[in-house]
């Protein structure tokens, strides 16, 4: 009895976990950094105005690359990089598992 107990913490857990949200000073430091450091970057005056685009273009891509990370991972048990449910059908939670 005291497994199943063990099991029914864990799962209990696992979704207190799924349900969370990013912390709110977490999403104030991704889009805040973002709406703050991309307008700082047309501020570098390059002689070309071609090197400059791609200044920009590389730090809007680096800042969009960094909230998609913050998004996927905030998201752990959806998605294609989901964790699988795979090792609870093995092993000792076997009986416990509903098809």
């Amino acid at each position: 009895m005291n497994h199943v107990n063990d099991v029914a913490s864990q799962r209990r857990a696992r979704l207190t976990m799924a349900e969370q949200q990013l912390p709110p000073l977490l999403q104030v430091l991704a889009f805040g950094g973002a709406v703050v450091l991309l307008p700082l970057t047309f501020l570098y005056g390059m002689r070309k105005l071609r090197i400059q685009i791609l200044f920009v273009a590389s730090v809007a891509a680096l800042i969009g690359f960094s909230l998609l990370l913050v998004f996927v991972l905030d998201r752990p048990f959806a998605g294609d990089l989901s964790v699988s449910p795979a090792p609870f059908r093995q092993g000792a939670l076997a009986p416990f598992w509903t098809r």
